[in-house]
């Protein structure tokens, strides 16, 4: 139980997070942003959050959501301001909005050097295991004959893997009950989302399906599994299960700064439903999969591995060039050094030297 002085704190915020979700849907429609109620809504959450108690290391479920509510709006309430004062963002103020621990970004460096001969290896071999000239072709789904074969055809899969994945997961944790409220449909855009307000868990149909030179329509086992882990565990069913828990408002709204981690929580259900799926040889049986589920497993596992490598030179890229620490950003002797720290744990340079060109804005913007 929660006492009185946090209910009626949890209360405030909960009031003055439905103004700011409000007052976006306004700018949405309108591009404009009413910056008197923004700049009220920004002093109104920063004193809140002041009346909060600074909690460092929390002992109880009380604490620890005083410390998370202080976190989210001071968290923005800054990022509101910095907005309406057409401040240009640095490096310095991106990561003090977001709250980013200063441990992460130090161990960028280390991660990409302990990592590079690793995904390497997992790039060679994902060239070497995929015939990739004529592998996959686009479908011709703007043909209406095609398209309706193509719905059918991934709706199925979808549906099985739905039901399947579905009866697997409630006999592996109670939370796999909550998938009943989940629908599973196919759409027609390029990625894959999961609509609250519906309910439905829409599995894009070009990210599943391809057809190949004889006209022939495939499904990719693979991305149907990730897809299923990130957008129907980490998404759908986090949130189903977080808004039947009873917690407070401000946990249960997606915003900005919670962006990062939903996506670290789907990437871990992905990785997750990997494992489990590979310890059932009933359930890969039952999606017809058994024959090829080791070499689908080593896909993803490659795919992985490149993409968390992908995500963190990234990470070390921005934060090479918004370090003002290493000179002028636009001396050319400075942006060289720069690059140089890029190509010593890079794989592929020439990525990296693209990368650079393209994004030095942000270390011109940093000043």
């Amino acid at each position: 139980m929660l006492n009185k002085g946090t209910e009626r704190t949890l209360k405030e915020a909960e009031g003055l997070l439905k103004k700011l979700h409000v007052m976006q849907k306004f700018k949405d429609k309108y591009h404009l942003t009413p910056s008197r109620e923004a700049q009220r809504i920004v002093e109104s959450m920063q004193t809140l959050a002041d009346s909060v108690p600074e909690i460092t290391n929390p002992q109880n479920q009380e604490q620890l959501i005083q410390a998370e509510l202080k976190r989210r709006l001071h968290g923005e309430a800054a990022y509101l301001d910095q907005q309406l004062s057409g401040r240009l963002y640095d490096f310095d103020t991106v990561i003090s909005i977001l709250g980013i621990p200063k441990e992460d970004i130090v161990s960028l460096r280390p991660w990409l050097e302990s990592n590079k001969e690793k995904t390497q290896e997992a790039v060679e071999r994902l060239f070497h295991s995929k015939d990739i000239e004529g592998y996959e072709l686009p479908l011709a789904a703007d043909i209406p004959n095609v398209r309706r074969q193509v719905e059918e055809f991934a709706g199925a899969h979808i549906q099985r893997y739905h039901k399947t994945l579905g009866k697997f997961l409630q006999g592996l944790t109670k939370v796999g009950a909550f998938l009943r409220d989940i629908n599973a449909v196919p759409t027609t855009q390029d990625r894959s989302y999961f609509r609250p307000l519906t309910n439905n868990l829409a599995v894009s149909i070009p990210g599943i399906c391809f057809s190949k030179e004889d006209g022939t329509l495939h499904i990719r086992d693979k991305e149907l599994i990730r897809l299923y882990g990130h957008e129907g565990m980490g998404h759908a069913l986090n949130f189903v299960i977080t808004r039947s828990n009873g917690l407070p408002y401000f946990l249960t709204q997606d915003s900005v700064l919670t962006v990062s981690t939903a996506e670290s929580v789907a990437q871990f259900y992905e990785n997750v439903l990997f494992e489990d799926l590979r310890k059932s040889r009933k359930t890969q049986k039952a999606l017809g999969i058994e024959h090829k589920f080791a070499e689908i497993y080593q896909e993803a596992k490659d795919t992985e591995q490149l993409e968390e490598y992908k995500k963190r030179i990234f990470q070390y890229g921005i934060q090479v060039l918004g370090d003002k620490s290493l000179g002028e950003p636009n001396d050319p002797v400075v942006l060289r050094k720069k690059a140089d720290m890029m190509y010593e744990v890079a794989i592929d340079k020439s990525d990296v030297q693209g990368w650079i060109q393209n994004n030095r804005v942000i270390s011109t913007n940093s000043d």
